[in-house]
């Protein structure tokens, strides 16, 4: 028996459950890591990977709760035609695993005053990844993560929103939307929409998450 295609009319909602159903969980994974993200090593890939592994401890507590979702963590990109080591990787990744398969992509920032600062954030290494088509070129949709270190999220969320803008020709900027907040746990939440070479425009999410060190 052929399946039947599904209707314009419910692509969209179904992507936007998909989406909310990724928030939360991401968000679900940086509450029960934030004891870790607070008091231990603070890289970018030390804070991805208490995330992840949190994340995956919930799944099997919770396995009604989570039925048919899965994370990956800095999962190797494929089709860049590169091999081995040499493949480039997504920080994030929260998929489904049924029908197609949807797969949701986090590329994940540190956002630094000294150490890390917000031109990384939408470098050929951050948001470029996406725009260029190298990350999630068979999707309409990604997110990008700020790992906020210093300083409070909502000055961080003023100053990447002003570089997108002063930088939107060279990030293709089309659109920009201030409230695109779906999750309580994500209030600061915006998106911009940019379009790609040879693929359809993309949006992307902006997220910000409090990874200060716990006061002493």
């Amino acid at each position: 028996m052929t399946s039947l295609p599904i209707s314009p009319k419910l692509k969209a909602p179904v992507r936007a459950a998909f989406r909310r159903h990724c928030h939360r969980l991401l968000a679900t994974g940086y509450t029960e890591a934030l004891r870790r993200i607070r008091n231990g090593p603070d890289e970018e890939t030390d804070i991805t990977g208490y995330i992840c592994e949190a994340l995956e401890k919930w799944f099997r507590s919770h396995p009604q709760q989570s039925v048919g979702f899965f994370i990956k963590d800095d999962p190797p990109v494929c089709g860049t035609g590169k091999t081995g080591k040499r493949r480039p990787r997504t920080d994030i990744v929260i998929g489904y695993a049924a029908g197609a398969r949807p797969e949701f992509c986090f590329e994940a920032k540190r956002l630094h005053r000294s150490k890390a600062v917000a031109s990384r954030y939408t470098s050929a290494d951050g948001m470029g990844c996406f725009i260029s088509g190298f990350y999630a070129h068979h999707t309409a949709e990604a997110a990008m993560i700020g790992y906020v270190q210093t300083d409070t999220l909502e000055e961080w969320q003023g100053d990447l929103q002003r570089r997108v803008q002063d930088e939107a020709q060279k990030l293709n900027l089309e659109s920009a939307d201030a409230n695109s907040s779906f999750e309580s746990a994500f209030p600061l939440e915006w998106s911009s929409t940019h379009g790609r070479n040879g693929n359809a425009s993309i949006r992307l999410f902006h997220l910000l998450l409090d990874c200060r060190k716990a006061a002493v």
